[in-house]
């Protein structure tokens, strides 16, 4: 029977060894050069590990970071706990004119993720886990404690009342104002987070004579890997809030945008938000391209983009659409849509299950953020003492 094998190193490689064997009999095996293609693969899946949007902001808070340790003399990696905390405490008092602070504890606690991250990818160790750092922190979320700023809900009258606003039938308006309609009912019945709903493409959705749309997700902020899921988006009763009927709006347009103008006029006089097209023949949407972006941007003459709008187009369109129905828009965003859904389902008896089921939120303690800060009187016995 054969010695057990243990691990010992070399200057390159770890080369195993029989147990009490001091030295090797023969030349060193070595591994050969991995092909630079193979190589630059493992970069590429190295960076898709986390998502676009978080590796673009640790970059960013990284890069914040080594400006800070050259301008005060300090090294950024390895950083130590003193150096660390330094930061945290230098970059916390911030004061803008107002007398407040300039940056969130949350803010800070994202610096220190972005740290932590480049020390893990480095294999060194991590200096959030040190003790001096972690109390740093704790001591500013102490002393830097301010309200929570959460969007208001778009409630369904709210949202009612801007589609009835938006006008659909003119030309140009009518393009975006189709698009933004499709995009604030589609954002409301789906729940969806802004970004993933401004990165659609027409491949993404399926219109069934059951269910209604079904919207496929490859990720999602709670799905990081790409397990992927899908969302359902009914039939409506009113045509205004239906689903499918916003998005057939919309892809009749996308449909009729590359031709004469004339046709693209005509697809807006026809478009009637009053009566139902869902259970219409659907051949413009299985004309398009189903690799384009479904939402782009809507230039000035009603020129149509390629590409995909983004999630700031989206909080963008809200408000401005939230505004022309006068409604205030600095509280409003676009997780408005979101937080709408949450609350009026919650005020219709939903249960924290069959909201998460559409949310995709993992704790049903989120879903009860939402029911303390814009369904708080439910259960709430105020409601009984007779004011």
């Amino acid at each position: 029977m054969s010695a057990p094998l243990t691990p010992t190193t070399t200057d390159a490689h770890v080369v195993v060894l029989p147990m009490g064997t001091d030295s090797i009999a023969g030349p060193v095996r070595t591994s050969a050069p991995l092909p630079a293609e193979l190589l630059a693969a493992i970069q590429t899946n190295l960076e898709s590990a986390s998502a676009k949007n978080t590796n673009l902001a640790y970059a960013s808070d990284w890069a914040a970071f080594e400006r800070w340790c050259d301008d005060n003399g300090q090294v950024a990696l390895p950083a130590d706990g003193p150096t660390v905390a330094a930061y945290l405490t230098d970059r916390g008092n911030v004061v803008k004119k107002t007398g407040e602070y300039a940056y969130a504890p949350s803010t800070l606690s994202r610096w220190l993720t972005s740290i932590n991250a480049k020390h893990h990818g480095a294999g060194l160790p991590l200096p959030g886990s040190l003790a001096e750092v972690k109390r740093t922190l704790a001591g500013i979320r102490r002393t830097h404690v301010r309200p929570t700023r959460r969007m208001a809900p778009l409630l369904l009258n709210d949202l009612k009342k801007t589609l009835a606003g938006i006008d659909t039938r003119t030309f140009p308006a009518g393009i975006i104002g189709t698009r933004d309609s499709a995009i604030l009912v589609m954002g409301f019945a789906g729940a969806f987070r802004r970004d993933e709903l401004a990165v659609r493409r027409i491949e993404d959705i399926t219109l069934d004579s059951d269910q209604g749309l079904k919207v496929h997700l490859l990720t999602s902020k709670t799905d990081q890997e790409g397990r992927g899921s899908t969302k359902s988006l009914p039939f409506g009763a009113n045509p205004l809030t239906c689903p499918p009927c916003a998005f057939l709006r919309w892809v009749r347009v996308l449909e009729a945008s590359p031709g004469p103008r004339a046709g693209l006029m005509k697809v807006l006089r026809d478009s009637d938000s009053t009566v139902h097209i869902c259970q219409l023949p659907t051949l413009e949407l299985a004309r398009l391209d189903p690799k384009q972006a479904l939402f782009r941007p809507v230039r000035r003459g009603g020129n149509i983009g390629p590409n995909a709008i983004s999630g700031e187009v989206v909080n963008d369109l809200l408000k401005r659409r939230i505004e022309a129905v006068g409604m205030n828009p600095k509280r409003f965003g676009g997780h408005s849509m979101r937080a709408g859904f949450v609350t009026q389902a919650l005020r219709a008896g939903a249960t924290h299950r069959e909201i998460m089921r559409q949310t995709g939120q993992l704790l049903e303690s989120t879903v009860e953020t939402y029911r303390r800060e814009h369904d708080n009187l439910r259960d709430n016995a105020v409601q009984r003492i007779g004011l």
